[in-house]
């Protein structure tokens, strides 16, 4: 006969089981019971317990047959462990967050909870899927830290969940124990846990308003106004010069939306540019505007908007003048105009901050719309140079008739229709500042020549002129086209390619960097919303899931610029049918077509063209997951009998040698590149 009647705990997690025996001994539930856990992994024998308090029904369905069939079960109430939510508190409200757990039913349970005690994000349920939404950086699990996706930058342990009150009194009343015998500790301990959270937020509630009002004190200390408003377009801090200036109290309008600002003043801070020195005047009187961006995550919490008049700031009245007299050679754009969450991108940004410290010339390769000249501003505006004129060249845009002329610039009766006392070239505008050649790779050969005259020796001569002038410049240079291609081609100088490529920077597409789709979109959002005067418009989950899978050939331009039309044509919600580029089929530009020939051509005589083609198939069916070799060639023989691994391997290399896959080392596989699936499109509409 037992002297103490038996609790089996069965669980699919160790620390789970842990945590529960730990929980029920806490509670003091072993004075009156012995508690046994099991997982059900390790289950060999057959068990004969009072009472089986398993995790969930999953759980116990996989455990059942190892117990007696007479023996009664409950399955467990689970609750949040509330000692540790804080972190999950200061989440912006709505926030995509995955919530993690080693089963499907154990996460819905978690998001239960979290719904039902109001703590109110838009949860996705993550437990070992292979496809990975990119766009979402935070994840909440109940101490299955070690299940989270590697690319999840903020983890929320909210530690492993506890039994609720409700399945602890159960198992209370099923033993015959009284919750409120002189030892029993259920309510006490359960009680205390309470008090010292409720605690634990009263503190930290009387610290909050204690640094709000520290910070109201500050911010109406500053001499220019201020104005900030959420994402509601709801005005949520204003301080004493704002309203000064504004001629209203500053209660008429906190909380208020911001088109209750007066008219000419709220047209004016719609019309500037974000992050930008805006010199507007309102009626008759110029005004310094700068309007800022706040970002929690990918969404847009706040905006700041600092705005003073002109005249009462020497220093900022220099800087109007400045702007309104050269805004032909001035950078724009710094590194803060830079969005980005990529890791990559991060280190890229600052790399080109080192190298903006020297002098050395800057060679920026990268596809179309990827921001080149953005770059180029940016590196200005921190070097030495910053106050120097910013001169941008598309050499692509001038025609070789003018271009020599226009570069190096021409000296009096040069040529019919000179100006008589001849013309500075933009390389003499540049002197002392940083002069940008964008599309360095169509520059003419003779153009070409010159060029590296100029960067070898620091001078230039006029058209015309007979006499070299020293020039202090900072070259920049940028190309979307392969150089060392023109160059194999005669097209392009190779000694001018060594001088122009000595500090690379070589700027990564969209596709490489999904995480900021939605980073930038929302920016672009704001932007147009507020141009426009429309309401903010969101995307579907399926619109957000098209655009995460969408290559972006046009990069961050094209991005912008589908915004800018949803702007127009689209209502508070955006499906995936509104997208420009849902119904479209891929068109391959000229020089893809070529190169794709040439390819496909290079295959048919090897004759393994097919082979390639199938394996290629197989890669876009993944939708970029990466395979093993092993794999691939078991689903390979399924069309292909003949294929060995050997043959396999071969084909792999040449498809590599391409750039058509990329191929991982260890355990990723390789996977399909944005090349390779261009080049299966060809071979889909040509065969």
């Amino acid at each position: 006969m037992k002297n103490m009647p038996e609790l089996l705990v069965l669980a699919y997690r160790k620390a789970s089981l842990q945590a529960i025996v730990e929980h029920l001994d806490e509670v003091g539930l072993s004075n009156h019971c012995k508690i046994v856990g099991v997982l059900v992994e390790d289950i060999d024998a057959i068990y004969s317990p009072d009472l089986v308090l398993a995790t969930n029904q999953s759980v116990y369905n996989m455990g059942k047959k190892f117990i007696d069939q007479n023996t009664p079960y409950m399955i467990a109430k689970r609750s949040i462990n509330f000692a540790n939510i804080k972190k999950l508190l200061s989440l912006p409200r709505g926030s995509r967050v995955y919530i993690v757990n080693n089963m499907k039913e154990a996460a819905e349970e978690t998001i239960n909870t979290l719904t039902e005690v109001g703590i109110l994000h838009r949860y996705i349920p993550y437990y070992g899927q292979k496809n990975i939404d990119l766009s979402i950086t935070t994840a909440v699990t109940p101490g299955e830290v070690d299940l989270v996706p590697q690319s999840i930058k903020n983890v929320i342990n909210i530690g492993h969940r506890l039994l609720d009150m409700t399945t602890l009194f159960d198992i209370y009343e099923f033993f015959g124990i009284s919750t409120f015998a002189s030892n029993n500790q259920l309510s006490a301990r359960y009680i205390q846990s309470i008090v010292s959270l409720t605690d634990d937020l009263n503190r930290q509630i009387i610290q909050t308003r204690g640094l709000h009002k520290s910070l109201e004190g500050i911010v109406d200390q500053i001499e220019e106004g201020l104005l900030v408003y959420d994402e509601t377009n709801t005005i949520i801090s204003i301080n004493m010069e704002a309203s000064r200036l504004l001629k209203k109290e500053n209660s008429n309008l906190l909380h208020e939306h911001i088109k209750k600002l007066p008219s000419h003043f709220y047209d004016a801070f719609m019309e500037v540019e974000m992050e930008k020195e805006n010199f507007i005047n309102i009626q008759d009187i110029p005004y310094y505007i700068r309007k800022k961006r706040i970002f929690l995550e990918t969404k847009v919490f706040a905006t700041i908007i600092i705005f003073e008049k002109v005249d009462r700031i020497k220093n900022i009245e220099t800087r109007y003048r400045h702007s309104t007299h050269n805004k032909a050679f001035v950078a724009k754009h710094t590194f803060s105009d830079i969005k980005t969450n990529s890791q990559n991108m991060k280190n890229l940004i600052e790399k080109a901050r080192r190298m903006a410290r020297s002098n050395s010339t800057i060679f920026i390769q990268g596809e179309t719309g990827t921001g080149k000249e953005v770059m180029a501003q940016a590196i200005h505006s921190v070097s030495d140079r910053s106050q120097g004129p910013f001169v941008a060249v598309n050499l692509a845009a001038i025609p070789d008739s003018l271009a020599e002329s226009e570069l190096f610039g021409y000296e009096k009766g040069a040529f019919t229709g000179a100006r008589k006392d001849g013309n500075a070239g933009l390389f003499e505008k540049a002197h002392r500042g940083t002069i940008f050649l964008d599309e360095i790779g169509d520059a003419s050969p003779s153009v070409q020549n010159r060029l590296l005259r100029v960067l070898q020796e620091r001078e230039v001569q006029r058209v015309g002129g007979g006499h070299p002038i020293p020039v202090d410049i900072r070259v920049i240079a940028a190309t979307n086209k392969n150089l060392p291609e023109l160059i194999s081609e005669r097209e392009f100088r190779q000694d001018l390619y060594y001088r122009l490529n000595i500090l690379p920077i070589n700027l990564i597409p969209l596709r490489q960097r999904r995480e900021d789709i939605l980073l930038l979109s929302e920016l672009f959002i704001k932007e147009f919303e507020e141009k426009l005067q429309r309401r903010t418009f969101s995307f579907s989950d399926a619109a957000i899931e098209s655009m995460l899978h969408y290559e972006w050939p046009g990069n961050v331009r094209e991005l912008r610029n589908m915004i800018e039309y949803l702007a127009h044509i689209c209502k508070e919600k955006v499906n995936p049918e509104d997208l420009p580029f849902y119904a479209e089929e891929p068109i391959l530009q000229d020089d893809e077509q070529h190169d794709a020939h040439t390819l496909k051509q290079l295959l048919e005589e090897k004759g393994f063209l097919n082979d390639c083609k199938q394996i290629l198939h197989v890669f876009n069916k993944m939708n970029g997951q990466g395979i093993g070799r092993y794999r691939l060639l078991k689903i390979l023989t399924k069309y292909n009998e003949q294929m060995s691994e050997q043959m396999l391997r071969y084909r792999l290399e040449i498809l590599s040698q391409f750039n058509l896959i990329n191929v991982s080392q260890g355990r990723g596989g390789s996977t399909l590149n944005y090349k390779g699936k261009r080049f299966l499109l060809y071979l889909e509409k040509t065969s």
